[in-house]
């Protein structure tokens, strides 16, 4: 059984892993972030303006997502969205925003923003978010470097 539950600190190695199986979506600069943002919410909790949650099963992490405060954009934005290739497209990748944002529109938000590598190799993950009512609204060519441009989506809530 999947079960779903707040990001522990002792939860990063295993996230990580997990996003190194996808180093199209998940380059080192990518992951990089995480450890500051997970560092952040652990020692800020009930502070922070970001939560990070897990997907597991027999008490191994198996998926990850979370949101963080967007400045710039003065909303919520959506992170680390990622699950085990083990156990993709079984739904929890689906389970884990429903849950995220849930915690944002309690928060008082209408819409909330993510972003995603643009990539051939990443398609995929942009027909998923389209498929989950999520609009792409930019497309900005090679802005973390060359050859990954950022895509972005907006969702209402």
């Amino acid at each position: 059984m999947i079960e779903f539950r707040q990001f522990k600190e002792e939860d990063s190695v295993s996230v990580c892993l997990i996003m190194k199986e996808y180093p199209i979506q998940f380059p080192t600069f990518v992951i990089d972030r995480y450890s500051l943002r997970w560092a952040h919410f652990v020692t800020n909790e009930g502070e922070s303006k970001s939560n990070f949650y897990v997907a597991t099963k027999f008490n191994k992490v198996i998926g990850h997502s979370g949101f963080i405060y967007n400045i710039e954009k003065n909303m919520y934005e959506i992170v680390g969205v990622v699950v085990s290739k083990d156990y993709s497209r079984q739904g929890i990748g689906r389970e884990l925003l429903e849950i995220i944002c849930s915690c944002i529109k309690k928060l008082g938000s209408q819409k909330v923003i993510l972003y995603t590598l643009g990539h051939p190799e990443n398609q995929g993950t942009i027909d998923f978010y389209k498929s989950i009512g999520f609009e792409l609204v930019d497309f900005e060519e090679d802005f973390f470097v060359q050859g990954y441009s950022r895509v972005t989506f907006f969702r209402n809530l």
